[in-house]
C-alpha cells in the first residue's frame, strides 16, 4: 500500500498547485482594489468604484480586523448608495464587530424582512447568536442559511452547526451533523479533527475506529484520517497499530509534523525510547526546534539511563526558553536519580517558582527537601498544596509521612483526623494512622484497626511496611501481616 500512496502523491500536487494559484490571484486582485481605494483617501481625489468594489473592501478590512477602516469605506459608501441593502448588511457586520450584537440584531431582522432567502444575513445573525452563547438561536439560523446555500458551502455550515451543538453538550447529534459534513466534502479536515473531538468527548473510541477505517478505505490518501486513525488508536492504548497509522500519515506528507509528535509518544509509551528519539530528530528536519521536543528527548535519555544526554537536552530547552517549567523538573528529577538533593531542590524550586500552583512540582519539591534535611520547608510545601487543592491525596500522604520520619505523632494524627474528612478513599491514610496510633502507645486501638485494614486492604499494607520495616519486628504485627499473606 505504501508504494500505491507515493506513487499517486504527484496528482495531489497538481491540484494543490492549481488551487493555490487561483487563491493568488484572487488576492492579487483584492490586494489592488485597496491599493487603489487607499491611494484615493492619501489624494484627496475621487475615483469611481461600484458598490460589489465597496462590499469587497469592507469584508477584506473586517476580515484582518481593522474595523475602522470598515466603517470609513461604508460612510463613504453610503452616501453613494443608500439605498443598498448589501451595504446595511455591512453595516451590521461592522456593528457586530464592534461588539454592539444587540443594535446589530434588530438591523438584520430588517434586511430579512426584505430579503428572507439571502444567506449572509442568516449566517451573520448565527454568528452574532453563537457570539454572544445564544446557541439555540445560532442553530436556528445556521439551518435556515443551510437551506438556502450553495452545495460548496453546506459543509462548511454544517461544521458550524456541530460546533454550537457541540456548545450546548450535545456530542452525538454533532456526531451525525460531521459525517453528515464529510459525506459532502471528504477532504474538509476541521470536520474530521471535530469529529475525533467528539468520539473523545463521548468516550467512544472504538466508533472512531470504525469511522475513521472506514473513511480511509475510502479516502486512502488522506492524511487527516491516517493522523486522527493514530491518535483514536493511542487513546484506546492500541499503540502498535497507532505507530503504524501514523507512519501512513508521514508517508503521504513526510512534512506532516503532528504526526511524527505523536508518533514519538506512542513510542515513549511502549517504552521505545530510542525510535521515539530518532522520531523526534525527523521532526527536527521538518519544523524548528521547540523546548518540548528538547524536553522530550531529554525525558528519553533519562529513561534510557543516559543521564549526560538528558541533561544536555533539558539544557537545550532551556536555551531556547530559559522558563520552560518542564526542563526543570527534568533536571531535578536527574539530580535526584544521581543523590543530589542540593541540585534536585534548587531545580524544583525553580519550577515551583516558575509555576506555584502546579501540585504536582511543589510534591517533588517537598520530597527534595526532605531529602536534603529541611523538613520543616517540606511541611510548609505540603500544608500549600491542602491549602489550594483540599482532596489532593498525594499532598496529605507525604505530609504525615515527614511528620512520622520526625517522630511528631501526636501532630500527624491531628492532621491525619482533618485529612480524614477530604479523601473520599484513604486506605492508605488509615495504614499511617495505625502507625501513629501504635507510636504514640494506644497499641490495641492500633492492632485492632489494623485488622480491620488487613481483612479489607491487604494488598495497600505492603506500602507502609516499606517505609516502617521496623514494625514487623514487633510480632503481633508481623504474625497479623503474615497469616493474611495469600
Amino acid at each position: 500500500m505504501f508504494l500505491t500512496l507515493i506513487i499517486d502523491l504527484w496528482t495531489l500536487d497538481l491540484v494543490g498547485m492549481f488551487e493555490e494559484e487561483n487563491h493568488m490571484h484572487r488576492e492579487s486582485g483584492i490586494d489592488d482594489l485597496i491599493k487603489r481605494y487607499e491611494r484615493m483617501i492619501e489624494s484627496g481625489e475621487n475615483r469611481y468604484f461600484d458598490v460589489e468594489e465597496f462590499e469587497l473592501l469592507i469584508e477584506k478590512y473586517l476580515g484582518d480586523g481593522v474595523i475602522e477602516k470598515a466603517s470609513n469605506v461604508l460612510q463613504y459608501a453610503s452616501t453613494l448608495f443608500p439605498e443598498s441593502l448589501n451595504l446595511q448588511l455591512r453595516e451590521a457586520q461592522i456593528l457586530a464587530g464592534r461588539g454592539s450584537h444587540m443594535k446589530a440584531i434588530p438591523r438584520l431582522n430588517n434586511l430579512l424582512a426584505f430579503e428572507p432567502n439571502n444567506e449572509e444575513i442568516h449566517l451573520t445573525l448565527a454568528s452574532i447568536y453563537s457570539n454572544i452563547f445564544d446557541h439555540n438561536n445560532a442553530i436556528k439560523y445556521f439551518k435556515q442559511a443551510l437551506k438556502l446555500s450553495d452545495k460548496e458551502l453546506k459543509s462548511e455550515i454544517r461544521i458550524d452547526i456541530a460546533l454550537e451543538y457541540q456548545n450546548l453538550g450535545q456530542w452525538k447529534t454533532a456526531i451525525a451533523i460531521l459525517e453528515k459534513a464529510l459525506a459532502l466534502d471528504e477532504t474538509n479536515e476541521s470536520a474530521l479533527f471535530e469529529l475525533a473531538f467528539c468520539y473523545d468527548k463521548v468516550n467512544d473510541i472504538k466508533s472512531a475506529i470504525c469511522f475513521f477505517e472506514k473513511y480511509i478505505d475510502e479516502n486512502p490518501y488522506s492524511v487527516n484520517g491516517w493522523y486522527n486513525l493514530g491518535n483514536s488508536f493511542h487513546r484506546l492504548g492500541s499503540l502498535k497499530e497507532a505507530v503504524d497509522a501514523y507512519d501512513f500519515a508521514i508517508a503521504i506528507d513526510p512534512k506532516y509534523s503532528r504526526a511524527y509528535t505523536q508518533k514519538a509518544e506512542a513510542l515513549i509509551t511502549l517504552e521505545n525510547f530510542a525510535a521515539a528519539i530518532d522520531t523526534y530528530r525527523d521532526s527536527l528536519q521538518i519544523d524548528n526546534a521547540t523546548p518540548h521536543i528538547y524536553c522530550c528527548m531529554g525525558e528519553c535519555y533519562e529513561r534510557m539511563e543516559d543521564y549526560i544526554e538528558a541533561e544536555n537536552y533539558y539544557n537545550k530547552s532551556l536555551d531556547i526558553d530559559s522558563d520552560f517549567t518542564d526542563a526543570y523538573v527534568g533536571l531535578g528529577v536527574l539530580a535526584d536519580l544521581q543523590s543530589d538533593a542540593a541540585m534536585a531542590v534548587r531545580f524544583f524550586e525553580q519550577a515551583v517558582l516558575l509555576e506555584p500552583n502546579h501540585s504536582d512540582f511543589r510534591l517533588l519539591f517537598a520530597a527534595a527537601l526532605i531529602k536534603y534535611s529541611k523538613p520543616q520547608d517540606a511541611e510548609e510545601q505540603y500544608a500549600a498544596i491542602i491549602n489550594k487543592e483540599p482532596n489532593n491525596s498525594e499532598a496529605w500522604e507525604g505530609r504525615v509521612d515527614n511528620l512520622q520520619r520526625l517522630d511528631a505523632h501526636e501532630t500527624a494524627l491531628e492532621i491525619l483526623k482533618e485529612g480524614l474528612d477530604f479523601i473520599p478513599e484513604p486506605t492508605h491514610l488509615r495504614y499511617q494512622e495505625f502507625v501513629s496510633i501504635f507510636a504514640t502507645g494506644e497499641e490495641a486501638r492500633a492492632l485492632d484497626l489494623l485488622d480491620h485494614l488487613l481483612l479489607n486492604h491487604y494488598d495497600s499494607a505492603s506500602r507502609i511496611f516499606n517505609s516502617f520495616p521496623d514494625l514487623l519486628n514487633d510480632n503481633r504485627i508481623a504474625d497479623r501481616y503474615n497469616r493474611l499473606k495469600p
